[in-house]
């Protein structure tokens, strides 16, 4: 299958604060990143592949006072098709389906029926708030996917940034990975106390009561703890592509994830994309975006998700 080239220029240069933002993780003094990045969304996800359909706001169930539901993105071709469960990022604060709308058609057009989750999001919602909704949606997809052209039988889950590290908490930390034959995680955080400093700018600071995402009464208590921090816990995940590039912040964090699941004897791949910054799935016109793109076609094709995959 190959993705038809989206309407996006690829002459046009990333813009330079957005780009900056993903080199530092840090917004200009007076905008706040949310803010930041959502001025770029017409940059971000203008275009994409054709797919199929896209069924929005798929409803999973109610908790806590929220409607947990999902985007489906279904590819062309002929069903069944192996289903992608995607966590987006946006540091647990920030972020929906919504904001990675081009990426789901991207991965669509790779072969993947894609449910990208809408979880629950901090500070409102606090740890492990996300992680629960993570693993329920697992379990929905198990269910509910072949509704939509999806094989039960080839799931895997995904993720970029907070959603990488949602991704493999559920690997790590519940019951629902069982049911996974294999991982994608994009740039992700894999020792949340570890890589808190690099990521106060989005989480309001490094300190237990400062930061975000973590109730401050458990801020110590859960430190380990695989539902929030799955390095030292990944033996027994399934096939996994750890990718991250040269100029994140956040590189640190995959190339010792990707240390830890060699020594736990788990089938993976590093890669590290030499120019690239955090996120950069999400920057259409830099070089890394589809670099990444080819570098989860090929993991897709190795491991028999689809038989052939193109990209370009």
């Amino acid at each position: 299958m190959s993705p038809d080239r989206t309407t996006t220029d690829t002459t046009t240069p990333v813009p330079g604060p957005l780009l900056e933002f993903q080199l530092t993780l840090r917004a200009p003094d007076g905008i706040s990143p949310a803010a930041l990045l959502g001025s770029y969304d017409d940059y971000v996800n203008a275009g994409g592949p054709p797919v199929a359909a896209v069924h929005h706001a798929v409803p999973m169930r109610e908790v806590a006072g929220w409607r947990l539901g999902a985007d489906i993105t279904v590819p062309l071709g002929e069903p069944p098709f192996p289903v992608l469960i995607y966590l987006h990022g946006g540091g647990w604060v920030m972020g929906a389906p919504h904001t990675h709308r081009r990426l789901a058609t991207e991965l669509a057009a790779l072969g993947l029926l894609v449910v990208s989750v809408d979880y629950r999001r901090a500070p409102k919602h606090r740890f492990p708030a996300a992680v629960q909704d993570a693993e329920y949606a697992v379990g929905w997809a198990a269910g509910h996917a072949a509704e939509y052209g999806g094989d039960p039988s080839r799931m895997i889950v995904g993720g970029d940034s907070a959603g990488a590290n949602l991704s493999a908490c559920v690997l790590t930390g519940t019951d629902a990975g069982r049911s996974v034959a294999g991982a994608l995680l994009l740039y992700g955080i894999y020792d949340y106390h570890r890589a808190l400093p690099v990521l106060a700018p989005l989480l309001a600071g490094q300190e237990a009561h400062t930061q975000l995402y973590l109730p401050a009464e458990d801020f110590e208590a859960v430190r380990g703890d695989p539902r929030l921090s799955p390095e030292g816990h990944g033996a027994g995940m399934p096939p996994t592509l750890v990718a991250v590039g040269g100029r994140d912040p956040l590189r640190d964090e995959s190339t010792a994830f990707a240390a830890h699941l060699a020594e736990a004897g788990v089938t993976h791949e590093l890669v590290v994309l030499d120019d690239a910054p955090h996120a950069f799935l999400q920057l259409p016109t830099h070089p890394a975006h589809d670099e990444g793109l080819a570098a989860i076609a090929e993991f897709l094709r190795r491991h028999g998700f689809v038989p052939t995959v193109r990209t370009g």
